[in-house]
């Protein structure tokens, strides 16, 4: 026998019509049908007597609704034995013996009913969040706006995720955020249907978790004497004290929260690196023993756990406690960025390494995390760690966090471990995501919304049976340069949003042209939540290439398909009334020139930032040339992007072409034969993003492009930087 739930809301005087229907992340099938369906204000809520899970369901749209309507909607339970309750309203049906996904749901739209069903209240919880959807923007609203008439186009939803790990996570190690805002945050994951909260609470720079027989660790771990200003490299600091952290009835708020919203809480627990927090409270767990302090400089350090019995001791004491908060199956203990350096000079860990047969530090660090593995597992849970786990053999209950890259999580399928897909090309929303000359200063990198909605978390070097191992795909929110909830939304969001669609949508329904219609909706909503998302969807890029003519002509481009860019190359600030750029012809330039550009809408309005283009036109702008060796892990914005007139800025790697292992060989084909009296070229060294400058600098002429004579060679180590010539 089903189970129902009612809604019928009556409204009056103000039409507010929405005829489609934009969803995020996109339903796995939707198929219109004629009519729409009218919500009207003599509203009842009925749910099947007992089901406390479902009643708070109810709760949650009662409340919503009154918020935004100002009208309050009766709960009551009603006998689905009875004919004739089910007439007219919104009704959510609870079979647990239909073949519907454990996270999946069917929402049908008649002209008389809405029915929502579901095998599980999860799925009930999710169609909730996509009924939510359905209705006008204005549902999200922290206002009221009476006298709404809202209409809802007919047609069947049937949708189930793709992957059962969508995951988000949020670092409060380098920056805390209250309980209160981690709420909101969780309303947030929930509303795009993540359903793991990454929750990173320990670092080199604060240990915000309350571990009760380890007092010193809040006392003492977690704060600090001042935080870095403005860019690492510039190495300025703000010289005032930091901290916080969460008492364990907080952690239990914020878990039980979670769980109202259907979202795991994963705790992280970083060892045996990132562990400076915790050596400055307990400094004889460390290989020194003395001298530790809680850092307020980002980046990795050398000072981490020892392997010392009494240190096992204290992370097993640890982690009984974090185990006793947590109900999470999952428990991630990090693993990432260890250096070796002081295991190296420890005479213990030389000799515990003889005594265990351990060959490097590598296999150290293994054994080091196989004696925290079997301790997680014999209480009942699952270890994850990031992928720097699986150097020096892997742990045999171990889920791999692929970072890196994507090599981790294929090497964990392959070994038969299960991933989850993480990597820093398109997960990590702390990187750019526009020009960084006109954003808030981040970390680095360049991930725009595009990038992030193109990722494939599948591998397809993987078996059937491999792929089974992949559990899904999470976005990471690093806080080193994020102090606040309100440019930790602007970062997160919306690339999280392509986050979460990737993690729910199958790949054939994926269309980025579709994601960003929907996407202008969302944002509707999330303004109407108080959410300070990025609007640099609607910012300009650049690119250039040689037309017909041979001339340089500049493209120009925004995400929004439906936006108009104006430009001007006076120097002057685009208006309404400036140039309309040609997209079949682009923007033609003969000599330098600074391109400054802005989408505007069909009122007039400015809708993203100004980007202003520096391009520089010479004998090499435009040329086609050849690489010997492809890049690597390339990170900018035009793979072939040395001759695009595009002088390289510090701050955007968008602008660079970069190489690993291997050196940029490049052959530069002129056209013709011409003088060349002076050539240039810039390259970038940020030491903390491991980029570095070259060695030395060979440049070759030929007239024939088959033999070549050297005009000039640099030995840029002993030239321009003696002092860091190892680098």
């Amino acid at each position: 026998m089903k189970k129902v739930i009612f809604l019928i809301l009556i409204c009056s005087i103000v039409s507010v019509g929405q005829q489609t229907y934009n969803i995020i992340p996109k339903p796995t099938k939707i198929t219109p049908q004629s009519g729409l369906f009218t919500l009207t204000d003599k509203a009842k809520i009925l749910i099947p007597q007992g089901n406390n899970e479902i009643n708070a369901i109810a709760e949650l749209l009662s409340e919503r609704v009154m918020v935004a309507t100002g009208f309050q909607l009766n709960i009551e339970t009603y006998d689905p034995n009875k004919s004739g309750q089910l007439s007219t309203g919104v009704a959510f049906s609870l079979d647990k013996n239909s073949k519907i996904p454990e996270e999946g749901y069917t929402i049908n739209v008649s002209k008389s009913a809405i029915s929502i069903t579901a095998s599980t209240t999860k799925g009930l919880f999710y169609g909730y969040q996509t009924l939510l959807q359905i209705l006008p923007t204005s549902i999200y609203s922290s206002s009221t706006t009476p006298n709404t008439k809202w209409t809802i186009p007919c047609g069947i939803i049937n949708d189930a995720p793709r992957y059962a790990y969508r995951g988000l996570m949020l670092d409060v190690g380098r920056h805390f955020y209250t309980t209160d805002y981690i709420k909101k945050f969780i309303d947030i994951m929930a509303m795009h249907k993540f359903n793991q909260f990454h929750w990173h609470l320990t670092e080199d720079q604060g240990w915000r978790i309350e571990i009760k027989k380890y007092p010193q660790l809040t006392a003492i771990g977690s704060k600090r004497k001042q935080t870095m200003e403005g860019h690492y490299s510039e190495q300025r600091y703000d010289g005032t004290p930091y901290g916080g952290y969460y008492t364990q009835e907080e952690i239990k708020e914020v878990i039980r929260y979670a769980q109202s919203k259907y979202i795991n809480v994963i705790p992280e627990i970083e060892m045996p690196g990132h562990a400076l927090a915790a050596l400055a409270a307990y400094p004889e767990l460390g290989c020194k023993g003395s001298g530790y302090e809680v850092t307020g400089t980002w980046g990795v350090h050398d000072d981490v756990f020892c392997p010392y019995d009494k240190t096992f001791e204290f992370l097993e004491n640890v982690l009984t406690e974090v185990i006793d908060l947590f109900p999470s199956k999952y428990i991630h203990i990090g693993g990432d960025e260890c250096p070796k350096t002081t295991w190296k000079e420890s005479k213990f860990c030389q000799d515990l390494m003889k005594k265990e047969g351990l060959k490097d530090e590598h296999e150290l660090q293994s054994y080091f995390i196989k004696r925290i593995d079997k301790f997680i597992t014999s209480k009942g849970r699952k270890m994850i760690g990031w992928d720097e786990i699986l150097e020096g053999g892997i742990s045999p209950n171990a889920t791999i966090m692929s970072w890196r890259g994507i090599e981790g999580g294929v090497a964990a399928a392959k070994q038969n471990h299960d991933a989850i897909m993480t990597p820093t090309s398109h997960c990590y929303l702390d990187y750019y995501q526009s020009n960084p000359a006109s954003e808030p200063l981040a970390i680095g990198g360049y991930l725009p919304l595009e990038k992030v909605y193109s990722y494939e978390p599948m591998p397809k070097e993987l078996s059937a049976e491999q792929a089974k191992r992949i559990l899904g795909v999470q976005g990471n929110i690093w806080t080193e340069y994020i102090k606040t909830p309100e440019k930790l939304e602007y970062m997160a969001f919306p690339r999280a949003t392509a986050i979460a669609e990737i993690g729910w949508s199958q790949p054939e329904q994926k269309n980025f042209a579709d994601f960003s219609s929907r996407l202008k909706v969302q944002f509707e909503r999330m303004q109407n939540m108080g959410i300070n998302f990025a609007k640099s969807y609607y910012d300009i890029s650049a690119s250039s290439s040689l037309n017909a003519k041979s001339q340089v002509a500049v493209k120009l481009k925004t995400t929004d398909n439906q936006a108009l860019i104006r430009y001007t190359i006076d120097g002057t600030e685009p208006t309404a009334k400036s140039m309309a750029y040609n997209p079949n012809q682009g923007v033609i330039l003969t000599k330098d020139a600074i391109i400054r550009s802005a989408a505007f809408n069909e009122k007039g309005e400015k809708l993203g930032k100004v980007l202003d283009k520096y391009f520089f036109i010479n004998k090499s702008t435009g040329k086609t040339y050849k690489m010997a060796n492809e890049p690597l892990k390339y990170t900018g914005g035009e793979k072939y992007g040395l001759t695009n007139g595009v002088r390289g800025e510090e701050k955007n790697m968008a602008t660079w072409v970069g190489l690993e292992g291997k050196d940029l060989d490049v052959t530069l084909d002129l056209g013709q034969i011409m003088e060349v009296s002076r050539v240039m070229m810039a390259f970038l060294r940020a030491s903390n993003s491991w980029i570095l400058y070259p060695r030395w600098v060979e440049i070759k002429t030929s007239v024939d492009g088959k033999n070549f004579e050297t005009a000039q060679k640099i030995d840029i180590d002993n030239a321009i930087r003696p002092e860091n010539s190892a680098n």
